[in-house]
């Protein structure tokens, strides 16, 4: 059984596997989710995570259940005084191995990272991150068929222009793994720890990939094929709001900067965008960004993730495709 955290839980055969599937059923509408029952619980608010996955899920012939984080992550209870052991509602454990007998998987966008890895400690089911702090695997699925579809499997080189946050994280692990010139830019004391370097050093020398740190916004562009940006603010870091804009002045992806690129660029942004912060209207609304494609694609990659974690586990899923489904490449 696979959970899907992060990236570097699928190797590069299956991560080239799920987007090639996710095109087959998205043009074939086969209903491989029959039966299935998904339980979703959101920490967060979701728009494309939540909808996009969703209406996967259903097209698929599956079910969505819905539950309040309060119910299923161990809400806190009240008491007239604290009584110790007794201020939470349910351990973890118990409720990730009652649903495990309900349900066929789990997919969750929670606060903390460590909340996913104790549900696998204790799940009998797949556990998929619908966000977390630190990664957004589902989102670089999406990102990674947008831009094979854009630039047919070229490998471009990318930039992600911000705050190194989980997305840019995510973005950055699937492209070198899968081979593509990864570059970020950002102030210092919002960018990447010696020992986040350290490990894209080291998925560089392992994969086909490479991994490059910017000074300046301006120097990533112009080594860009795809700018990509995010919120400069995450969820949960609202209080941050001031503090972190003033060191962000320069980063802002605007129609000067996006002129710097080679004349193919593309922008992209996972959305939700804060228009006129980290991007501009011109360049979120011009006709080289990728953002509404990028959505769409949230909602197809789905359908090949979930049918590979719940229906296939074949150690080669090249050949789950022509017998399982009959497809010739």
């Amino acid at each position: 059984m696979k959970h899907f955290l992060e990236v570097g839980n699928l190797s590069i055969a299956e991560i080239e596997h799920v987007l090639e599937l996710s095109t087959y059923l998205n043009k074939s509408h086969e209903e491989t989710l029959l039966q299935t029952n998904v339980l979703f619980c959101f920490e967060k608010p979701s728009l494309r995570t939540k909808v996009g996955t969703e209406v996967a899920i259903n097209q698929l012939g599956g079910r969505v259940i819905h539950i309040d984080p309060n119910a299923f992550l161990g809400g806190k209870i009240m008491h007239a005084k604290p009584i110790p052991g007794l201020d939470e509602r349910e351990s973890l454990k118990d409720t990730v191995m009652n649903v495990s007998k309900w349900c066929d998987a789990i997919f969750t966008r929670v606060f903390s990272h460590e909340t996913l890895l104790t549900l696998c400690n204790h799940s009998e089911i797949p556990v998929i991150n619908a966000l977390s702090d630190e990664h957004h695997p589902m989102q670089a699925l999406a990102d990674f068929r947008t831009i094979q579809q854009k630039y047919n499997h070229e490998r471009v080189p990318i930039t992600f222009i911000g705050d190194a946050n989980n997305v840019a994280r995510s973005l950055i692990e699937m492209g070198i793994r899968l081979g593509y010139p990864m570059g970020f830019a950002g102030p210092a004391n919002y960018s990447w720890t010696t020992s986040m370097l350290d490990h894209f050093d080291q998925l560089s020398k392992t994969y086909k990939g490479s991994f490059m740190l910017f000074e300046n916004a301006q120097a990533a562009a112009m080594a860009s094929v795809v700018v990509y940006a995010d919120t400069f603010i995450s969820m949960g870091e609202e209080d941050q709001h001031d503090q972190k804009l003033q060191h962000f002045h320069g980063y802002q992806v605007n129609e000067k900067l996006m002129q710097l690129c080679p004349q193919d660029a593309s922008f992209m942004h996972c959305l939700p965008a804060h228009r006129g912060v980290e991007v501009t209207n011109q360049v979120l609304d011009a006709e080289n960004s990728l953002i509404y494609q990028q959505a769409e694609n949230r909602m197809i990659v789905s359908k090949g993730l979930f049918t590979f974690l719940l229906t296939e586990q074949e150690t080669d899923p090249q050949l789950t495709f022509k017998t399982r489904y009959q497809f010739n490449q």
